[in-house]
């Protein structure tokens, strides 16, 4: 088996591991410690703020280690970490191992964007990256699903404990992964804090990099402006909660289908592709939330099916920044990059729940979704004029 399709394997029961337990987290929280609104907002933090505050720093580690070790030892130390969520006895606790087991999984995927650079030929790395994030979309919508099939069954704290079992998978699939020896300029080294921005400094340097990264913070602010608002707009549009889940479900498998599509395809003019997704993606939310807006009849099947397509085309956004990144970023400082980019992204798309919702409070929830999609538009739209084609 070649060394991308063993890292591929590898990635399968990791990214699963990131999901099945949130099912089991939230249960535990919510109905076995009678938790309220903000038990479950500090855990939402808990999941994100790692790849803010720890993500670039823990990358100039991840950047010196051989790359095969990174893989190994985050898995191990994941599921270290994930096993002792099933002993945790209060809140605090159990967070702050959330917070932990974030903090390595900030060097895992780092490493894994190392590897696919430094295993995959340049023509291959757009399939590979789609193949990567079709897999990640893939555990997003099973692993939380399976994680409330089993509770049905297990207790969480039996949860905890298999998915730990899958980080040990994971660790063993990529002991096998043998990655060719990459070369560091040790003139860079120096202060660990100086070293830790040297990937935001690439991001000054290169301007595909910095184009790349613009996009892909204002796209995923645009995403979440309306995202956690799909609820309302279902209601305003007469649909029921079965019409809801039916809609999670239609849009994560557009993500699936486009991941895999967006891959073969935006290799050659990554940035071509994430703009023209951005106005196709913009224009259909903008158009949902007129229907919302003026009352127009959505049958569900459209309903459902524009809803896979808007996932589809988020995927065409997503995928070819990695693709950017692997191609313009040095194979000794890639880790520090994509650490500083998706620290980047993350504290930007942040404080965008907060503002669509807001927005919904004040004007509506169609508003929420036209505001995005119209961003989405301009976004596309500039980008393109620009014509910052990696």
């Amino acid at each position: 088996m070649s060394v991308p399709r063993r890292l591929a394997l590898a990635s399968v029961p990791a990214d699963f591991a990131d999901w099945l337990d949130y099912a089991a987290i939230v249960a535990l929280l919510a109905f076995g410690w009678n938790e309220g609104p903000f038990a479950l907002a500090l855990f939402a933090l808990a999941l994100t703020l790692p790849y803010i505050l720890v993500g670039p720093f823990l990358a100039v580690i991840v950047d010196r280690a051989p790359t095969r070790a990174v893989l190994v030892l985050s898995n191990l130390g994941r599921a270290i970490v994930t096993l002792s969520f099933a002993f945790a006895s209060d809140t605090a606790l159990l967070l702050a191992l959330v917070f932990v087991r974030g903090a390595v999984d900030s060097a895992f995927t780092p490493g894994r964007q190392a590897a696919i650079q430094a295993s995959t030929p340049e023509h291959l790395r757009g399939v590979a990256n789609g193949l990567h994030q079709a897999i990640n979309q893939t555990s997003k919508i099973a692993g939380p699903a399976l994680g409330g099939i089993l509770l049905a069954f297990l207790a969480p704290q039996q949860v905890f404990m298999l998915n730990a079992l899958l980080s040990l998978i994971a660790a063993g699939i990529a002991l096998t992964v043998f990655l060719p020896p990459r070369t560091e300029s040790a003139a860079e080294r120096g202060k660990f804090f100086t070293e830790s921005l040297v990937g935001i400094s690439e991001f000054r340097r290169k301007r595909p990099l910095l184009v790349a990264l613009i996009f892909s913070a204002c796209a995923y602010f645009a995403f979440f402006l309306y995202d956690a608002l799909l609820a309302l707009l279902a209601g305003e549009l007469g649909f029921d909660a079965t019409a809801f889940g039916l809609s999670i479900s239609a849009s994560g498998l557009g993500g699936l289908i486009g991941a895999l599509m967006a891959g073969r395809v935006s290799g050659a003019r990554p940035m071509l592709t994430m703009s023209s997704a951005a106005i196709i993606s913009g224009g259909t939310t903008a158009t949902v939330s007129l229907a919302a807006s003026y009352g127009w009849p959505v049958p569900l099947p459209l309903f459902l099916l524009v809803l896979c397509f808007m996932g589809g085309a988020t995927a065409f956004m997503l995928v070819p920044y990695r693709t950017v990144i692997q191609a313009e970023a040095p194979a000794d400082r890639i880790a520090r990059v994509y650490a500083a980019g998706e620290a980047v992204i993350t504290l930007t798309m942040l404080s965008a729940p907060l503002i669509g919702s807001f927005v919904a409070e004040r004007f509506g929830t169609p508003v929420a979704f036209l505001a995005g999609g119209l961003l989405l538009i301009v976004l596309g739209a500039v980008t393109l004029a620009s014509r910052g084609d990696a």
